[in-house]
């Protein structure tokens, strides 16, 4: 459920014709931002209309397919709103290894922005932050991680969804049998390994190198005294 296994996804299934996908690089193109927190508003604080299909469709209206956050708040709301749509939950092999990317992503960009924000995304970053994990991702994202993937395969079933759940590595195969790409139609290339944290994620690194060498230093310094 991170970004990186998002994007790859929603550019493998741009390939295989089915696109354009929405995801969350879409939401500040086309500043769709008061609109998810309208949703968000109304999902979580009763304020204003629940999201139907007519509300999701001011944003989602002109796209063939949808992943990534803020959209993945709303998988009952969007299965109601869509229930011709075909269900791909993409899930990593281990809990720990969703923490540690979505740590090193998303919520490090949140808890470490200026304080105000000037990004035009803060109020919504802020608005999920708050209701996914009570704006505590290490304490509480293993639960809500766990919480989503159970609510979306519970969904999928009693629904009779079309439903496919997806792990990094898996590859073309598993999603071309799933959505009835066949024989030539089946891309050979690679599969994406698209990433639009990954230059955020190095400098995280790089400041955890650094803070880790400072930590070794004041030891060394403390013992030699």
């Amino acid at each position: 459920m991170t970004r990186c296994v998002y994007l790859a996804l929603a550019d493998a299934l741009e390939r295989l014709g089915i696109g354009p996908v929405y995801h969350m690089r879409e939401v500040g193109k086309n500043r769709h931002q008061a609109l998810w927190i309208e949703a968000l508003d109304a999902k979580f604080e009763g304020r204003g209309e629940p999201y139907d299909r007519e509300r999701f469709d001011q944003i989602l209206g002109n796209y063939e397919a949808l992943s990534d956050y803020p959209a993945a708040i709303f998988p009952a709301e969007l299965m109601a709103a869509y229930p011709e749509a075909s269900i791909i939950l993409s899930v990593r092999h281990t809990e720990e290894a969703w923490l540690a990317s979505m740590e090193s992503t998303l919520w490090h960009s949140h808890t470490h922005a200026p304080v105000p924000n000037p990004s035009p995304m803060a109020p919504l970053s802020g608005r999920y932050h708050h209701h996914c994990w009570a704006d505590d991702l290490p304490k509480h994202g293993r639960a809500a991680y766990r919480a989503h993937n159970a609510l979306v395969r519970s969904l999928a079933r009693d629904q009779g969804r079309k439903f496919l759940e997806y792990k990094p590595g898996d590859g073309w195969v598993p999603l071309c049998a799933f959505l009835g790409v066949e024989g030539e139609n089946v891309p050979t290339e690679p599969f994406p390994r698209s990433d639009d944290w990954v230059e955020y994620k190095k400098t995280v690194e790089a400041e955890r190198r650094r803070e880790e060498a400072a930590a070794a230093t004041a030891t060394a310094a403390a013992t030699a005294s």
